[in-house]
């Protein structure tokens, strides 16, 4: 029988503690209490294997649930064939770096429209996607590709895109960064009704999704145009942080929840302190 479990955790190595390297942000998340911890290849992906090996066994011994970020320099929908064999060199080398340690999912970036039609958008990511799976599949690496829902209107990977490409490649999973979703304006979010729609939508569409959802956090700073930057908690309440631990509580799912403010863990220890005091409450 499904338990519902929502672990929360930093998007890289927590700031709090004085910890340089994976495996001591690792034992830093531990410490503070937080149960997973998003690895950040951002600029790049330098971890080697010996390196990922030792992470998993650091992780496993301490419960703490690792994924990854894949470098910002991925474009799936680009038309210059040599930033495609970059996008797809930066995500394998990031699968690779994961499932090496023990990872489940890699997140990315799908790209940008550049003049596309959204229609046309869709079919070249999807596309290169499937070339990407192939190889990551020829190489024995079994991890999800991680699509996040993007900030910008300007982004391909909106919330329908993400979710319709989830639909029709079964390695590709969405990545729900509420922010984004609240400053592209894909669901304004104001409340429990509008999570209630988003998982509503996630529980029709992709089923067994909600019970391993994975999802960034943070408050936002966004104009028409979409998302401007990351704001901690506590500055302008967009999106809502208790209203999302109030539905995820009450309908039991279960999945990951990576703190993207500024403050990576400390705001990421307030988000799961109230979600255990609603869960108390139940």
């Amino acid at each position: 029988m499904h338990k519902p479990d929502v672990r929360f955790g930093p998007a890289g190595i927590p700031i709090q503690c004085d910890a340089t390297t994976t495996i001591q942000g690792i034992e830093c998340c531990a410490k503070l209490g937080l149960r997973a911890m998003e690895m950040e290849f951002v600029r790049g992906v330098r971890m080697k294997e010996e390196q990922a090996k030792e992470a998993k066994t650091t992780a496993e011994r301490l419960d703490i649930l690792l994924s990854s970020h894949a470098p910002y320099f991925v474009n799936f929908c680009s038309l210059e064939e040599e930033k495609i064999n970059g996008s797809k060199r930066n995500l394998v080398q990031a699968a690779q770096a994961t499932f090496w340690a023990g990872g489940r999912i890699t997140v990315f970036h799908p790209g940008y429209y550049q003049g596309l039609s959204k229609e046309d958008a869709y079919k070249i990511a999807k596309k290169h996607l499937q070339e990407v799976h192939e190889k990551i599949e020829s190489e024995g690496i079994r991890i999800v590709l991680g699509a996040e829902t993007v900030g910008k209107k300007s982004q391909f990977g909106g919330f329908e895109e993400v979710v319709k490409l989830s639909e029709e490649l079964e390695f590709v999973q969405p990545v729900l960064d509420f922010s984004h979703i609240h400053a592209r304006r894909d669901f304004e979010i104001k409340g429990e009704e509008q999570y209630r729609q988003i998982f509503t939508v996630l529980e029709q569409r992709l089923g067994d999704y909600v019970n391993h959802f994975h999802s960034h956090f943070s408050e936002i700073n966004y104009s028409e145009k979409g998302e401007r930057n990351h704001l901690p908690l506590g500055s302008n309440n967009e999106p809502p942080f208790k209203p999302l631990m109030k539905v995820l509580a009450e309908n039991g799912y279960s999945g990951t929840i990576i703190c993207e403010t500024p403050k990576i863990d400390a705001d990421a220890i307030i988000l799961q302190k109230e979600y255990e005091k609603v869960k108390k409450c139940l």
